[in-house]
C-alpha cells in the first residue's frame, strides 16, 4: 500500500492552481493593478495607496535605483518597522534583479553588522525621522560598511542632504520606462530575489537565498490553499521575516486583498484597528493572540467581520483557539507548517478542521510542494512512525548566501531539503511534529522527542506553554527537563503535571522535573528560544 507521503511525492493528486504563477513578484502587482487599479492597497493611519498608484511607485523608484548604478544581484538593504515603504521599496528592487533584504530596527549593531558584513550591499535605505539612537545606528553602519555605496533616507527632503530622497528619486528621469522594461526581461524566475537571515539559533545567521518562483509558488498556493484572497490584514511583522515579506504581505497581494501596517505592535491598536476597519482575517503567531484575548479591551471588541483566523510559528493552544472562534464567530482557521530556508509554508491545515487538530498537527502536504517523511534508514516513513520532514522543489532556497558548505550539509545529494524538524504522518494525513532532530535524546536507550512531551504538557487546561530541553544523568544517560508557564487563571503544580504526562506518554518520556516559570524566552517569531533557556538552565 503506498503511503500518502509516498503518494505526494509521486503525484498522484492533482490540485488546479486557482491563480497564475508569474514570473516576478513584482508582476503580481502589475496583475492586480490591471484588474482593480483603484482598490486601496497599502494603508498606514491616514496614508492610503491603491494598487494602481503603488504600481506607479514601485516603477518611479525601480527606474531611480537603476540611474542609482544598481545591478542585477546586486544587495539593497533597508532598516524599517513594518511601513508601507517597506513592501514598496521590496517590490521595486526585486523588479530590476536585484536582491533585497530587510533590517529590523530593535537590532543590535553588533547584529546589524554582521548581516551587512556578510551580505554587502550597495545601497542602503532607512527612514531620516527615526529616534535619535536608531538614526545613529544606521549612520554608523552605512559609514562602517565599506560595500555600501550610498544611503538614502525616506522623509529626507533636504534636497543639500546627502541623503536625500527626493534628489535619490530624480534619478528616475535618466532611465526610461522602456529601458525599465528591458531590464526587467533579462531576469529569470528562478533568480535569487531576497536574503532572509535565519533565527541563528544553532549560531551565527546565515542568509537565506530566496527566488522569484518560490515566492510566487508559495503565495499561489498559500492563497489557494488557505483563502486568502480578497484579504483586509494588518502586518506587524518585522520585515527581515519571511512571515512579514510572504506570508503577509506577499500572499495579500497575490490575492488581492488590503494591508494595514502597523508600525509598533500594541495589542489594544489592533483590537481598534480590526473593529473600525472591519477587517476580515485576524492573524498572528500564538503569542501575539494570546495578548489580544489578554488585553481588557478584547471583551467589548466587535470581531465578528472576522471570517477567517489565521496563525504560524508555534503550535497554538486548544484553549485560545476556541476563544478566539467563540469571540469572532468565525469557524474557518488556517495555519501551516514552514521555515525561511522553504520560502515559506509547505503544509496547510484543514479551513474546518477541529480545534483538536488544528492545536496538535501542521495539517498536510500539498502536490505542488513534494514532501516526505525520511527515516534515519534511508527509507519512507511509516504512518506514525518519526522521520525528518524533507521537501524538494523550486520554493526551497539557492542556497546560505556565500556559505557553500552549509548549502551542502542542508541538502541530500538528490536535491531533498533537510528541515531538521521531525514528524509523524497520521492516519487521517496529518503531519505532526515532535521535535528537532539537534533536540532529540537518549533516556535509558530509547528516543525521547521534546515536542511531543510538550505536546501532552500544553494539553492541560492551566499550561499556557511548555518547554523540554535534555540533560545528563547518571543513571539514564539523558532525562528531560520541563519548563512551564502557567496561564493566569490557575498555577499547575508539578506533581499534578507529572501525573497528568503519566496518563498520556510512556514512563520515560515523563520529564525528570518540572520547573514553573512567569515567562519563556521567546524569538522574534514566537516560538521559544531553546538556546537562551538552556543558558538560563545551565546558570541556575
Amino acid at each position: 500500500m503506498v503511503s500518502l507521503s509516498a503518494a505526494l511525492i509521486l503525484g498522484l493528486f492533482v490540485n488546479k492552481i486557482t491563480l497564475p504563477v508569474l514570473n516576478l513578484i513584482s508582476d503580481h502587482l502589475d496583475r492586480q493593478a490591471e484588474l482593480q487599479p483603484n482598490r486601496d492597497f497599502l494603508i498606514l493611519d491616514d496614508f492610503r495607496l491603491t494598487y494602481a498608484k503603488t504600481q506607479e511607485l514601485v516603477d518611479r523608484i525601480a527606474r531611480a535605483l537603476i540611474a542609482a548604478g544598481v545591478e542585477r544581484q546586486d544587495r539593497v538593504a533597508m532598516m524599517s518597522d513594518p511601513r508601507p515603504e517597506f513592501f514598496i521599496h521590496f517590490l521595486a528592487v526585486t523588479s530590476i534583479g536585484a536582491v533585497w533584504m530587510g533590517l529590523n530596527p530593535k537590532h543590535t549593531k553588533n547584529e546589524l553588522s554582521h548581516v551587512l558584513n556578510d551580505a554587502e550591499p550597495s545601497m542602503l535605505f532607512g527612514f531620516g525621522n527615526q529616534s535619535k539612537n536608531s538614526l545613529e545606528k544606521l549612520l554608523d553602519l552605512a559609514k562602517s560598511n565599506k560595500s555600501i555605496r550610498q544611503l538614502i533616507l525616506f522623509e529626507q527632503e533636504d534636497s543639500n542632504s546627502d541623503y536625500s530622497w527626493d534628489n535619490f528619486l530624480e534619478g528616475e528621469q535618466q532611465v526610461s520606462h522602456t529601458n525599465l522594461m528591458a531590464r526587467r526581461s533579462e531576469i529569470s524566475p528562478k533568480d535569487p530575489a531576497y536574503i532572509v537571515y535565519t533565527s541563528g539559533t544553532t549560531g551565527r545567521p546565515k542568509g537565506a537565498l530566496l527566488t522569484h518562483i518560490g515566492s510566487n509558488l508559495c503565495n499561489v498556493i498559500g492563497v489557494d490553499r488557505k483563502a486568502l484572497s480578497d484579504r483586509s490584514i494588518i502586518c506587524n511583522f518585522p520585515i527581515n521575516h519571511v512571515g512579514a515579506i510572504g506570508d503577509i504581505c506577499g500572499r495579500t497581494l497575490t490575492g488581492g486583498g488590503t494591508l494595514y501596517f502597523q508600525e509598533k505592535f500594541s495589542p489594544s491598536e489592533v483590537l481598534r484597528l480590526m473593529e473600525s476597519e472591519k477587517l476580515n482575517t485576524l492573524v498572528g503567531v500564538p503569542t501575539m493572540l494570546q495578548m489580544y484575548v489578554n488585553h481588557p479591551n478584547f471583551a467589548q471588541t466587535n470581531l465578528t467581520s472576522v471570517d477567517l483566523i489565521a496563525w504560524g510559528g508555534s503550535a497554538i493552544p486548544s484553549e485560545l483557539l476556541q476563544t478566539l472562534m467563540e469571540k469572532t464567530e468565525c469557524t474557518r482557521c488556517t495555519m501551516g507548517y514552514g521555515m525561511t530556508e522553504t520560502t515559506g509554508g509547505v503544509t496547510y491545515s484543514g479551513l474546518h478542521d477541529s480545534v483538536q487538530v488544528l492545536a496538535k498537527t501542521i495539517g498536510t502536504p500539498d502536490p505542488r510542494q513534494p514532501l516526505r517523511i525520511w527515516h534515519p534508514d534511508g527509507r519512507l516513513a511509516e504512518t506514525d512512525e518519526p522521520g525528518e520532514i524533507q521537501v524538494k522543489g523550486d520554493f526551497t532556497m539557492v542556497g546560505y548566501w556565500k556559505n557553500p558548505e552549509a548549502t551542502a550539509a542542508a541538502f541530500t545529494e538528490d536535491g531533498w531539503f533537510c528541515t531538521g524538524d521531525l514528524a509523524i504522518q497520521l492516519e487521517d494525513g496529518n503531519i505532526q511534529i515532535v521535535g528537532r532532530i539537534s533536540e532529540m535524546f537518549k533516556s535509558g536507550g530509547y528516543n525521547v522527542y521534546p515536542r511531543e512531551v510538550e505536546l501532552a504538557l500544553e494539553e492541560h487546561k492551566n499550561v499556557k506553554m511548555a518547554a523540554v530541553i535534555s540533560v545528563p544523568d547518571l543513571t539514564f544517560q539523558e532525562v528531560g527537563i520541563a519548563y512551564v508557564m502557567g496561564t493566569e487563571k490557575d498555577t499547575p503544580k508539578p506533581d499534578e503535571l507529572r501525573a497528568f504526562v503519566a496518563q498520556r506518554l510512556a514512563n520515560y518520556k515523563i520529564p525528570k522535573q518540572i520547573l514553573l516559570l512567569e515567562e519563556l524566552p521567546l524569538l522574534d517569531i514566537g516560538k521559544v528560544d531553546k538556546k537562551a533557556l538552556r543558558a538560563f538552565h545551565d546558570s541556575s
